[in-house]
Order: structure tokens, then C-alpha cells, then sequence
């Protein structure tokens, strides 16, 4: 197996990421003030423009297809890099280096790659992937309850989507929906007749949406793959988004250590900086210890995937394991910098929110864990 450093090309890109990021990005979110939620469309656009200029653009999406064909070791090392500002959830760069399609669509006829995958990359397209429903989200072979008839050249789709990103502005999407006895996988369009769109208030900034769908027709060429497929068709890129989503918080715990640093080696209390103080110096240590962790663990999983290897198991520790130790470093590095972490001056507070998500999507800590503990004793766990 390889290495788990980048070299050659790669960390070519990893560097011009870095510079973008803190030469481009950052001081356009400083110049928004605390209060800002994200980037105004007015910021983001010329930012997108530097980002495809460069090259930075749809990184993850095939290359064929007009992306920038990353592999999963790629992924990890540069969405790592990309998450080191402040509006960096649920998008690394914010939206800054493009939104993919949903992964399943890369598997569709050579019309809806026409049609859907090719322009939203040409164009700069937003689309949601919608499979979480109110019953629940972690199981969603059996709580999904939207459903799918055929009427003659269209599906008709009904039901309800929960905890969906993006669909508030997006242009289309992928919903799964129960055909019968198994879940296949469509695309719908948001200006369809039926749809409707609500946002639902979270803990963290970016909120995501109910997806109603009521009587919503859309064309028998909007199925993606062949019916029954759709669980499949999703499943062959949930690897890859909980490693992105280990990334971004390796990112994340890194630069709040760098925020910190900053902090302790200036600030003075009774006379001393708070650097020389024992109790700082353990906290910046033990962080520095849990972040190189998570980070093999998730290039080591990457590794694995691109390999072609049975990766679950590695990618749920990745995401386990880097999730969860975000969330403590960021608390931690608040805790030395007092009341400027609760600040919105500095993004420590906002990661922390975001990290509480984190833990939850993509594979909440405790399904993972089941998953890693049925890895490690088979059938004994019933």
C-alpha cells in the first residue's frame, strides 16, 4: 500500500488549496463581520471564478465528466486543507470550489449525464440527495416510507424528506423511494409541481430542509439505474463521504489548535503567558497526539478504498474517530482562550456547533460503532 503522505502532484495541490484558502477565502470572511452566516452570492462568485481558474473546481467529480477525478486518498488530503476557515460545513471552501453532482447520477444513462451531471459542473449547479425521512435516517432500507408508482411514461412520488441539505436552492436532486418491496433511486426536479421546500432551525448555521413531495411526477427517464437499485447506486459513495466528512474535521481541530497557539504563547495572566502554564501545555499536546491519529486513520482508510479493498470497517473508525476527536479539540482550545473562543470574533464557537452535527450525519458514532464492533465479533453481537 502506499504511503501515507502526498507527494509529487498531489501535494502540489494540497499547497495551492492552502494558499487559496488563506490568501482568498478567510479575508473575504473576515470582511463579512461576526454576524455573517456564510457567503453572500455577491463574495461567493468571484471566488468560484478564482477557484475554476485554478483548476479547483468539482475536485471530486470524474474527470470525464469535468471534474477534477480526485481518488479517495486525493479527497481526504485535500478537503482536509479546504476546511480551514470559518464557513468550511456542510462545504469545505464554503461552496467556493463548486457543489458535485450526486454521486449516483455518474451511474446514469447517457441522457441524464447530458441533461443533469455535465452542466451542473459546466454551470455551477447546487442538487440535494435526499434519503432520510422523519421515521428515521440510519436505516433507511426500512424507515424509508416515500414511494414510487408507474403511470404509464412517468413515477409518481410521494412522501417526505427530513435533514435534507441544499434543497432550499437547488436545482434538482436524487430521492429515494420504495418501489414495491425495494428502493430505487429518481431525479427530481425542484420546480415540479408538488415539491416543497422548508427549512428546519439546527444548531449549527447552515440549516437543512424538509422535502415534501406530493403527487410529484416525474418522467420514466428519470429513474437512475434500474429499479430496486437505488440503496446500491448510494452505497458505492458512502465511503467516501464519511472520509470527506473526517477530513473537514481534522481540518477543523487543526486550525482551532493554530487559533489557540496563537493565544496562549502572547496572552499573560499573574504575570506569565499562558503557554508556560502545565495545564495549556497538556491540552495543546494532547490534541496534537488525537489529530495525527485521526489523520493516518483516515488517509490509512482512504488508502484502502482506493485499493479496492472491503473498507467499511477502516472508514468507520476514520470517521468515528476524527469526528469525535474534533469535537473535543475545538472545546478544549475554547476553554484556553476563554471568553474570545465564545466569540464570534474567532470560528471556534461555530465549528463547535458544527461538529455536533458531524457526529451525527453520515453515519452517526453509535451505528458506527455497531458496525465496528460486528467487525470485530462477528455473529456473537446477534
Amino acid at each position: 500500500m502506499p504511503g501515507l503522505e502526498p507527494e509529487g502532484e498531489l501535494e502540489s495541490l494540497r499547497e495551492l488549496v492552502a494558499r487559496f484558502v488563506a490568501e482568498r477565502i478567510v479575508p473575504a470572511e473576515a470582511a463579512l463581520g461576526p454576524t455573517a452566516l456564510g457567503l453572500p452570492d455577491d463574495v461567493l462568485g468571484p471566488l468560484r471564478a478564482q477557484a475554476r481558474e485554478l483548476g479547483l473546481w468539482c475536485l471530486d467529480a470524474p474527470e470525464e465528466f469535468g471534474g477534477g477525478g480526485l481518488d479517495a486518498f486525493a479527497s481526504v488530503v485535500v478537503w482536509e486543507e479546504a476546511s480551514r476557515h470559518r464557513f468550511c460545513h456542510p462545504t469545505p471552501g464554503g461552496g467556493v470550489f463548486g457543489l458535485n453532482p450526486p454521486s449516483p447520477l455518474y451511474q446514469g444513462s447517457p441522457e441524464q449525464i447530458a441533461r443533469y451531471v455535465r452542466p451542473h459542473i459546466e454551470e455551477g449547479w447546487v442538487a440535494f440527495n435526499a434519503v432520510a425521512e422523519p421515521s428515521g435516517g440510519t436505516d433507511p432500507a426500512g424507515a424509508i416510507a416515500t414511494t414510487a408508482r408507474r403511470d404509464g411514461s412517468e413515477w409518481v412520488l410521494n412522501g417526505t424528506k427530513m435533514w435534507i441539505t441544499h434543497a432550499d436552492r437547488a436545482r434538482y436532486g436524487v430521492v429515494y423511494a420504495r418501489t414495491g418491496s425495494a428502493i430505487s433511486c429518481f431525479i427530481v426536479d425542484t420546480d415540479l409541481p408538488g415539491v416543497s421546500v422548508e427549512r428546519v432551525p439546527v444548531i449549527r448555521d447552515h440549516w437543512p430542509t424538509v422535502l415534501d413531495l406530493r403527487d410529484v411526477r416525474v418522467p420514466a427517464a428519470n429513474l437512475v439505474g434500474e429499479e430496486g437499485q437505488g440503496l446500491r447506486l448510494a452505497g458505492r459513495w458512502v465511503q467516501r463521504g464519511r472520509l470527506v466528512y473526517a477530513a473537514r474535521s481534522i481540518g477543523v481541530a487543526e486550525e482551532s489548535v493554530r487559533h489557540a497557539h496563537e493565544w496562549v504563547i502572547h496572552r499573560e495572566t499573574f504575570g506569565r503567558v499562558l503557554a508556560t502554564r502545565q495545564a495549556v501545555q497538556f491540552a495543546i499536546a494532547d490534541s496534537r497526539v488525537e489529530i495525527e491519529a485521526a489523520r493516518l486513520l483516515t488517509r490509512r482508510a482512504a488508502r484502502v478504498v482506493d485499493a479496492g479493498g472491503d473498507a467499511r470497517r477502516d472508514v468507520a473508525i476514520a470517521k468515528l474517530y476524527a469526528t469525535e476527536m474534533a469535537f473535543r479539540v475545538v472545546d478544549r482550545m475554547m476553554q484556553l482562550l476563554g471568553a474570545m473562543g465564545m466569540s464570534r470574533e474567532l470560528p471556534l464557537e461555530g465549528w463547535f456547533r458544527d461538529l455536533r452535527v458531524a457526529r451525527v450525519v453520515e453515519g452517526s458514532s453509535e451505528i458506527l460503532r455497531v458496525q465496528i464492533a460486528r467487525s470485530e465479533l462477528g455473529p456473537a453481537v446477534g
